[in-house]
């Protein structure tokens, strides 16, 4: 996904904020280089150099739709709503994080060299 959803340029302090907090919840999954956060999960990858092995556009699109990079991801789509079968009804229609956010968290993530 080349282009950025949005004109304004991605905030990597907002982002970091997003993938330590619960809007993004990444830390469920992944394992970041941030040493005051104790608790951090293993089902995907380690995020720690991350921002030297993938491009912004790879990073975006794993985060607005990672089944199109692999089918059987078990990551969640953050900004994608169609196609999806298992919302419950007031979320439906709504991505998990708006277009700010993801290239928020891109930008945090390229920080991660």
């Amino acid at each position: 996904m080349p282009e950025p959803l949005t004109s304004a340029a991605g905030d990597p302090a907002r982002g970091r904020d997003i993938v330590l907090g619960r809007d993004g919840n990444c830390l469920f999954c992944h394992a970041i280089p941030e040493p005051r956060e104790r608790f951090m999960g293993n089902i995907g990858p380690p995020l720690a150099h991350v921002g030297s092995k993938l491009s912004a556009a790879q990073l975006r699109q794993r985060i607005v739709d990672p089944t199109k990079v692999k089918a059987d991801v078990t990551m969640p789509a953050y900004h994608r709503i169609e196609g999806l079968d298992q919302v419950a009804q007031q979320y439906r229609g709504r991505p998990i994080l708006d277009a700010q956010q993801v290239e928020d968290v891109v930008a945090y993530l390229l920080t991660l060299k």
